[in-house]
């Protein structure tokens, strides 16, 4: 009887089961995997040129003619061109003077109080107050009655008014008689006083008295006071306390 050997038997063995290896390996397909894409493989751009905007044209504005400073210029006051309408009769109605002057240089009361009269149909002023351009001018009629205007210094017309001012008839009688009595009127009670006062200005002038003794009280200012100048009526005497 022969005797293998052991080492034959282990070749066997070995030869065997790589045998069965292979042929699992043959029965599952014998897929093969994909390659795999490289991570490092990058793609180059090519940059495009750049487009140089061309050169816009500069429109040309043609030149606008300059306007006459005639074609501008406002109306002058008294000309009939004023935005509040009035006449220059002292009949017109508004506020102001248009003009923006509201300390004139100088006022020319004679104008002022006849306009204040020239407003009221007639009659003698006998109360003025105000300063700088406005004057509230406050005329008695022939009965009495009294009525109201304000007069712009500047424009020398009335800008309000005129407005009736109701009284009784008492008063009516003595405002009247006052006024019948005078032989110095507004105006010049008001130089009257202003001269008693070297350098002072009028801010009010009320008539008082009876009408055999009609008195004229004024308010004038010098030096940032007051003072209080009294005006005889029929004689023009002026004393300042």
């Amino acid at each position: 009887m022969t005797r293998r050997h052991p080492s034959t038997a282990l070749t066997a063995a070995i030869t065997v089961g790589v045998g069965a290896a292979l042929f699992l390996t043959a029965c599952s397909g014998g897929d093969t995997p994909a390659p795999t894409r490289s991570a490092t493989a990058t793609a180059t751009t090519t940059p495009k040129p750049t487009r140089t905007p061309s050169p816009t044209p500069t429109a040309t504005t043609p030149a606008v003619p300059s306007t006459p400073a005639s074609a501008t210029a406002a109306p002058a006051p008294g000309d009939g061109g004023d935005s509040d309408g009035g006449d220059a009769d002292g009949s017109g109605q508004g506020t102001g003077n248009g003009g923006g002057v509201t300390n004139p240089v100088s006022v020319d009361f004679g104008t002022v109080t006849q306009q204040g009269i020239a407003a009221a149909g007639g009659g003698k002023v006998v109360s003025l107050t105000g300063s700088g351009d406005l004057w509230t001018v406050v005329v008695a009629g022939p009965d009495g009655s009294l009525t109201q205007s304000v007069v712009s210094a500047t424009l020398g017309r009335v800008t309000s008014g005129p407005f009736p001012k109701d009284s009784d008839a008492a008063t009516k009688t003595a405002n009247a008689a006052r006024a019948a009595g005078l032989r110095f009127d507004a105006n010049a009670a008001a130089a009257k006083a202003t001269a008693a006062v070297p350098g002072s200005s009028l801010r009010g002038l009320q008539l008082g008295g009876s009408g055999s003794a009609p008195v004229w009280t004024a308010t004038v200012a010098a030096g940032g006071a007051t003072r209080t100048v009294t005006v005889d009526g029929v004689t023009g005497a002026a004393r300042a306390s």
